[in-house]
């Protein structure tokens, strides 16, 4: 019966427009979801039943289009909005939100997750997780030799393995101390001073396991001009020098020498007793002054002197102090030491289509057959369009005055579709009555 299908479009509309209302009850339900990415509904209209086809024109008659009646609608599609999120700053060390495309990567039980989720957190083994699921992110650790130590480059700086693999932290990670290699000197002699008097500086030095020892140097006016003899003790044993003459030009800036380098074995030998605290495949090199800029270490003007240690590059073991995450998504770790290393960087995934993601809960995606597979980068460096800020998370990105507006139109639809059913069963009854 014609009837019937009046009907069957109506119930088809309720259905339809009930699981909008789903999409939208789910949009607003998680409006304070970390990460969350709001999803549209689309309708599509069912096939259409074909009561006449179409007919060409002829030289009698002029062409007719088809005559078709709709079977009512359905779910065509529920698009997800990956448009960004607000960043609200939260203070914690370890969250982490994305500015820009791309997700987090983390790993549960064999299964690879992506989100856009990123309060983190540590747990008793120093994993970094997600809050919310214990899921394990994916990133690039330090690289460490056979001893456990970290490998450092050539700067200095921790070296990353570039190879992707839970991150995580030792709960008891402390920075290693450094031997002191160089030490900067800086400021006057007086070049009034008479033949014998003296001008001293003192600086504290690390040995290889992260020792203090005390290097005191010596300047002893001579009676030539412009010249000193220098000495040095350390912990107040006499120090051997590889030159024991400083001269400067007429000007009062150093003629030389502008460094001395003082082998890591004649510092063990200033110490006496067997000791080796210092490793003897290194040097301690003294700069007096720079090359091209003579003025910036030690000088002879008529002013008093004011011989210091402007700096040196040793310092004691530290234990960890709190951390922070960089634009580039690299976990800093700052030590009570004054120093700051590298501990592990976050790893970012970008899709082709991430609209083609598959939604598996608490925030998280994974691959499907229409989405692509991850590209795996870093930001700023790779992905230079995307940046990691720390100590921020991405707020969802519902809208809310969207949402209500799409609730009213959904309801409303909802109610001119059940008033059809109404109209309909109206008419079935007047057929059946015509028995009567």
């Amino acid at each position: 019966m014609a009837l019937l299908r009046s009907l069957t479009s109506g119930v088809s509309s309720l259905r339809s427009h009930q699981q909008r209302l789903d999409v939208i009850s789910n949009n607003i339900a998680n409006v304070n979801t970390i990460g969350f990415k709001a999803s549209e509904a689309l309708f599509a209209e069912q096939l259409a039943q074909t009561l006449a086809a179409a007919t060409a024109p002829s030289a009698v008659f002029g062409g007719r289009n088809p005559l078709q009646i709709g079977l009512g609608v359905r779910m065509g599609a529920v698009r997800t909005d990956f448009a960004q999120g607000a960043l609200r700053t939260t203070n914690r060390p370890l969250d982490a939100a994305l500015n820009g495309e791309g997700f987090f990567i983390y790993r549960l039980n064999g299964v690879s997750y992506y989100s856009r989720a990123g309060a983190l957190s540590l747990d008793r083994d120093g994993n970094i997780v997600d809050s919310t699921t214990g899921a394990i992110i994916q990133g690039y650790n330090i690289v460490r030799d056979t001893n456990g130590r970290p490998i450092k480059d050539a700067n200095g700086f921790n070296v990353l393995a570039r190879q992707l693999s839970g991150l995580r932290i030792d709960p008891g990670v402390r920075s290693a101390p450094r031997q002191t290699e160089t030490i900067s000197l800086s400021g006057n002699l007086n070049a009034t001073l008479a033949t014998g008097e003296t001008a001293q500086a003192s600086v504290t030095i690390y040995d290889n396991v992260g020792n203090t020892h005390i290097l005191q140097l010596t300047f002893t006016k001579t009676a030539n001009p412009g010249e000193f003899t220098l000495s040095a003790t350390l912990d107040g044993n006499a120090l051997t020098l590889p030159t024991t003459t400083v001269q400067f030009n007429p000007d009062g800036s150093l003629a030389s020498p502008l460094n001395m380098s003082i082998a890591g074995a004649d510092l063990n030998a200033a110490l006496g007793g067997g000791a080796q605290p210092f490793d003897g495949t290194k040097t301690l090199t003294i700069e007096l002054a720079r090359a091209g800029d003579l003025l910036s270490g030690i000088t002879q003007f008529a002013a008093s002197s004011t011989l210091t240690v402007s700096q040196q590059d040793g310092f004691p073991p530290g234990d960890l102090q709190n951390l922070s995450i960089d634009s580039t998504g690299k976990i800093i770790g700052l030590f009570t030491n004054g120093q700051s290393e590298i501990l592990g960087q976050l790893a970012i995934a970008r899709f082709s289509n991430p609209a083609g993601l598959t939604r598996d809960g608490n925030g998280m995606f994974v691959v499907s057959p229409n989405s692509g597979l991850p590209i795996v980068g870093t930001a700023v460096e790779i992905f230079q369009s995307t940046s990691v800020v720390g100590g921020a998370l991405e707020e969802s990105n519902v809208d809310l005055t969207e949402q209500f507006a799409d609730m009213i139109s959904t309801q409303r639809a909802f109610e001119a579709a059940a008033r059809t059913i109404t109209v309909s069963d109206q008419l079935l009854q007047e057929v059946t009555n015509l028995k009567r």
